[in-house]
């Protein structure tokens, strides 16, 4: 493994914990306990994780009971998640940049929002950069493209 995947890695695991995730981040530090088993201050990391977690927060996702429907989310950074974790990303940032707004100073607010807006571009679809504009003109450099990769007979 490289160093800057690594740290990645080191990353996100960090943010799970900050953001309270922390099966999400016991999981990583998991992953990266395998990956390096001669470095302390990953197995450290990975033990004070698991003294803080719960019994309910081992259990996976799916497995996990739904809370009541009374029970709805009370401040806006947990709607937000909640919508988040819905997939409408564009709800859940503009209750994030409410939320940045009276708390301008949160790191966690802002790479929250910085994430959610990686996940909305990740699945915009793109034309292809060196496409024409023009309908037409598209079309033919398609089929160009297509003619160009076709194979001879044998």
């Amino acid at each position: 493994m490289e160093p800057a995947q690594r740290a990645e890695l080191e990353s996100q695991a960090e943010r799970a914990t900050r953001r309270g995730d922390l099966a999400g981040a016991l999981k990583l530090y998991a992953q990266l306990c395998n990956l390096f088993p001669d470095d302390p201050a990953l197995a450290e990391k990975k033990r004070r994780i698991e003294e803080n977690l719960q019994p309910m927060e081992l259990a996976s996702a799916k497995a996990r009971q739904e809370p009541e429907a009374a029970a709805a989310p009370r401040s806006p950074l947990d709607q937000a998640e909640a919508l988040a974790a819905k997939g409408d990303y564009a709800q859940a940032i503009a209750l994030y940049r409410r939320a940045l707004a009276e708390k301008p100073d949160s790191p966690l607010i802002s790479e929250r929002i910085a994430e959610l807006f990686q996940l909305v571009q990740a699945q915009a679809p793109r034309p292809s950069p060196h496409l024409p504009p023009d309908p037409q003109q598209r079309l033919k450099e398609l089929l160009v493209r297509v003619g160009a990769r076709k194979r001879p007979f044998s």
